[in-house]
């Protein structure tokens, strides 16, 4: 009873959060409409806070014995978006999915916001002790999507113009999250303590990664023109495989071994995170089909709001 009512509580924040970002906008507290603000936090989140956070935390929560011993479990999530790649393949031939954005479809199918997203909602529903398996399905993810994910969207551009850009690939892989990841890693490895002064400056900036995160998915929504919520066959298939076949899939591979109940809870929830924000960039940049990128991750993060309280509720 005590889990449930923590995974309501946490539910509740995180909608409340969102509403605030919502009501912001909607009520023309802030203008937005050139998007600086909304670009602002954007950055701030994933290049200040989210990188503060890391840094700080993991050196004070993780020894190299604790690290080395969960460092295993990255196979589950790899091989779960394996397989989810193997059938967006079977998925996009039997919707009959437009050429034009089939290999965007299928890299939207089997990657998912573990970072943006993922992190402020495990963290609000599951607490501190969520951080470590957030990372690993971070680490896996992130390789995943920059590699083959980036791969699939560049295959819908310009044949004639267009190639895969392994520079562009590796700075995708090499984010400031991810570099701040491999720092904390390495500060822990090393048995370096940084000065606390710094300890304090970085835990303040880090604290704010979690609220931020949220109000901006609130501003997201609130900017959601109606024509962009209108559902088709191929956005309609995203989401189910997004929030329903992705986490079974999760589920299922998991089920043979004896894992901590937490880290399958987590695991399970960030297969059902939404699209991959970065998705929507690498398709304009590719020129790709990037106004269905756009259009499936807004309807992936509306829809998540209301799929995380059924799997709060199924894997309670």
């Amino acid at each position: 009873m005590a889990a449930l009512t923590h995974s309501i509580t946490g539910v509740l924040m995180i909608l409340g959060l969102v509403a605030i970002g919502f009501i912001l906008i909607k009520g023309n507290i802030f203008d937005d409409s050139d998007g600086k603000i909304s670009r602002f936090l954007s950055g701030f989140i994933s290049k200040v806070a989210l990188p503060a956070y890391l840094i700080v935390h993991i050196p004070q929560d993780f020894t190299p014995k604790t690290l080395l011993a969960m460092g295993t479990n990255i196979l589950f999530p790899l091989s779960s978006m394996m397989l989810l790649l193997v059938l967006s393949f079977f998925i996009a031939r039997i919707i009959h999915v437009d050429p034009k954005h089939k290999g965007l479809f299928q890299s939207l199918l089997f990657n998912s916001n573990t970072i943006t997203v993922g992190l402020p909602v495990n963290m609000a529903l599951f607490g501190m002790n969520s951080l470590p398996y957030v990372l690993i399905y971070y680490m896996a993810n992130t390789t995943v999507f920059w590699t083959i994910g980036v791969y699939m969207i560049s295959i819908d551009g310009n044949h004639d113009n267009n190639h895969f850009n392994l520079k562009k690939t590796l700075a995708g892989v090499f984010n400031p999250p991810m570099i701040a990841l491999l720092i904390s890693l390495i500060l822990v490895f090393i048995n370096v303590k940084l000065p606390a002064f710094l300890v304090t400056d970085l835990t303040e900036l880090g604290d704010t990664n979690v609220p931020l995160a949220l109000v901006f998915i609130g501003f997201a929504i609130a900017k959601t023109s109606r024509k962009d919520l209108l559902p088709n066959k191929e956005t309609v298939t995203l989401s189910l495989s997004r929030f329903v076949l992705a986490p079974l899939t999760m589920a299922l591979i998991m089920m043979p071994f004896d894992l901590p109940t937490l880290l399958k809870q987590v695991f399970i929830i960030q297969s059902a995170m939404p699209a991959m924000t970065n998705a929507a960039v690498m398709a304009l940049e590719y020129k790709a089909d990037y106004k269905f990128a756009s259009i499936s991750i807004t309807q992936t993060t509306l829809l998540m709001l209301l799929v995380i309280p059924v799997l709060m509720f199924v894997i309670q």
